[in-house]
């Protein structure tokens, strides 16, 4: 990635570790018109502000570097149906898995080639076998093209 001039404020979250292992996305570099370079993991992304002087360009730069955004699922908490939704900047091969809190994959809800742009899959509360699973903290895991983003969700029943 080239230098881009900027001043930003990032708010991180907490990675999620599962039992299985760390689910990471890919590891992004700015560097800051101080000469700075800050390297942090694209899963963790919260918000990024610009200041005024930063260009509409570098902008798009910086934000066409992560490779999924708006991962969220709706109604949260549901029953027993719910919708995940995620944007896509690069097309490839995705997946779209349910895992219970123990890290154990429970559905394979899509595993397809999607194009850039906005995506969404419904979850009926049922796992790889049919049957309909207890209510509890689940996450959901999209990955495109090696690039992970994870989220929890909670089934009430």
């Amino acid at each position: 990635m080239s230098t881009v001039k900027l001043c930003c404020l990032l708010v991180f979250v907490l990675s999620i570790i599962i039992c299985t292992g760390s689910l990471y996305a890919e590891m992004m570099s700015i560097h800051t018109s101080t000469g700075e370079t800050i390297s942090f993991d694209t899963g963790d992304i919260e918000q990024i502000t610009f200041s005024s002087d930063v260009s509409v360009e570098d902008m798009a730069e910086i934000v066409s570097q992560i490779p999924i955004k708006f991962l969220k699922n709706y109604p949260n908490p549901f029953n027993p149906n719910t919708t995940i939704s995620f944007v896509l900047n690069q097309a490839g091969n995705t997946e779209v898995e349910i895992f219970n809190v123990k890290g154990q994959k429970v559905k394979l809800l899509r595993r397809e080639v999607l194009g850039v742009g906005t995506h969404s899959c419904t979850w009926d509360g049922r796992n790889d076998c049919g049957n309909t699973v207890a209510s509890g903290v689940f996450f959901y895991r999209v990955s495109v093209n090696g690039n992970t983003l994870l989220n929890k969700m909670l089934m009430l029943k």
